[in-house]
């Protein structure tokens, strides 16, 4: 393998790489032997065709081209580690040579660590709060489970406050109605705020069959801003009223949903509390370790790349969460009236948080010498596997070198918060949670 190195502007590297063909073989091979799988090939099982056998039937380009991926990945690995450059982000790579029977050309632009320096983070003090469940914690979880179970009865009479009222809606601008504006037997519960400030009032005191039509503004901050501070006109038929009866939190009650008596249930609701409010105070001192030792630090100007392969990453992170949602994301650009270049505009600064974080930890992580050995990723690895026994897309996802070093990354960053908290986020007294 040859290496030629240029050095470029902010702080870029551009290397040219010749793979040979004594390098390429074993990667051609590979490619063969995965096209035979998917060519039927007369009087040879799948992937059992020699090499000349398939690159008749297929053509030798494509052997090349599919055997393309791993000849780069591994010769720009091997060039980085003999260069000793430590790189960042994923390369630019441009194929200049690819033809059979030739050594591969390409060239790789690379975006070199920017420089940080550590600064005097270490006199800083974070102080966890006290945690403990409210009596008004309680409640609210309380009525939650009581309103799993309520009793609801279709009623001939006007509409009170605490009723479920079934109704058709639609709300326009203009008399264009807007997008998501229109619902039928749509369900609402007086009093609990689901609808715009006004729309619950105005529906009190109607009876099934009743239709209204009334203007609202929509409050002046709204999460869709298209519609915020706007005048809306609601047409509205009511369906049916609903009485709602809670169930009394009693032994019995508790009994219905696992518990021996009313006091068990809300000992373990306490406890549940407790143990979700402890998870939240945690990530919050987590979240302002890390910034108190990024803000302490000086960081060299980011590369054009890092940046563009964050948001890159976050654009990927909102896709599949969307998708997890059982939504399409050109739809749900839609809804917000973006493009996606608004929303990769949108995601650049936080983007660069997220680069300056990480920059910063690696380097606390080497000035600190905080590693992970193997042994502490295959002991998490086992963890896993047990939690997804059954899944074999799971279980194969798991052994892949990509998540390992995914994992290996993770429980670096879990000791280096544990390594910063230790310094600047003193324990609270003994007996206090």
């Amino acid at each position: 393998m040859k290496i030629d190195k240029k050095d470029l502007e902010k702080k870029q590297i551009e290397l040219k790489i010749e793979v040979s063909l004594e390098e390429i073989k074993p990667h051609l091979d590979r490619a063969a032997t995965k096209l035979a799988q998917q060519t039927k090939i007369p009087g040879f099982r799948p992937g059992k065709a020699p090499y000349d056998l398939v690159k008749a039937k297929v053509g030798e380009m494509n052997i090349w081209q599919e055997a393309l991926e791993g000849i780069i990945n591994e010769s720009f690995y091997n060039a980085v580690t003999k260069e000793k450059i430590e790189t960042i982000g994923q390369p630019e790579i441009k194929v200049e040579k690819l033809a059979p029977g030739n050594p591969v050309v390409y060239t790789a632009i690379v975006s070199l660590l920017p420089e940080v320096t550590l600064g005097e983070w270490q006199n800083k003090e974070l102080k966890k709060k006290e945690v403990k469940a409210e009596e008004d914690d309680i409640k609210k979880t309380l009525e939650q489970l009581t309103n799993m179970r309520v009793e609801e009865k279709l009623v001939e009479r006007v509409a009170n406050q605490g009723d479920k009222v079934e109704v058709d809606f639609e709300a326009s601008i203009n008399k264009v109605v807007i997008e998501g504006g229109k619902s039928s037997k749509h369900p609402i519960i007086l009093g609990q705020g689901q609808m715009i400030p006004g729309f619950e009032e105005k529906i009190v005191g109607t009876k099934a069959g009743d239709e209204l039509n009334f203007d609202l503004k929509f409050p002046d901050k709204y999460f869709q801003e298209n519609l915020a501070g706007k005048l809306t006109n609601f047409k509205v038929k009511v369906l049916g009223i609903y009485e709602r009866n809670m169930p009394e939190v009693n032994d019995d009650f508790a009994k219905g949903i696992g518990f021996e008596t009313k006091e068990a249930l809300l000992k373990q609701l306490e406890e549940n509390i407790v143990k979700e409010k402890k998870q939240k105070e945690q990530q919050r001192i987590e979240k302002e370790a890390i910034e108190t030792v990024v803000s302490a630090a000086k960081i060299e100007a980011l590369p054009e790349t890092l940046i563009k392969s964050e948001v890159h990453k976050m654009t990927h992170e909102l896709q599949h969460n969307i998708q997890q949602q059982g939504m399409e994301m050109a739809g749900y650009l839609k809804s917000i009236k973006k493009t996606q270049e608004d929303l990769e505009k949108d995601f650049r600064p936080q983007a660069m948080e997220r680069v300056n974080a990480a920059l910063v930890l690696r380097k606390l992580a080497e000035t600190e010498k905080i590693k992970v050995e193997a042994k502490e990723v295959d002991d998490e690895l086992k963890k896993q596997e047990v939690g997804y026994q059954g899944n074999e897309q799971a279980l194969k996802d798991l052994k892949t070198p990509h998540y390992r070093q995914y994992l290996a990354n993770a429980l670096t960053n879990r000791k280096i918060i544990e390594f910063i908290s230790k310094k600047i986020v003193p324990s609270l007294p003994a007996g206090r949670k």
